[in-house]
């Protein structure tokens, strides 16, 4: 059992450091970073073509919290 967690702990951290180095070789998911890091998620390449590809689905900042 615990050769399984320890052989997923590195799987993780394979994926971890793969997506670190994507969004260090993307410009458009560096930009996305950024625009999440400086709080205007609207501002991010990845969301505007993703707004452009889904029209009929309304794109918005606003959170909604289950009160």
């Amino acid at each position: 059992m615990e050769r399984g967690a320890q052989q997923l702990v590195k799987i993780m951290a394979a994926a971890m450091l793969f997506g670190i180095v994507v969004m260090a070789m993307r410009p458009e998911y560096r930009a996305a970073v950024a625009a999440l890091w400086q709080g205007k998620p609207e501002s991010s390449p990845v969301w505007t073509s993703n707004a452009a590809y889904y029209p009929g689905i309304p794109w918005t900042t606003e959170r909604r919290h289950a009160d």
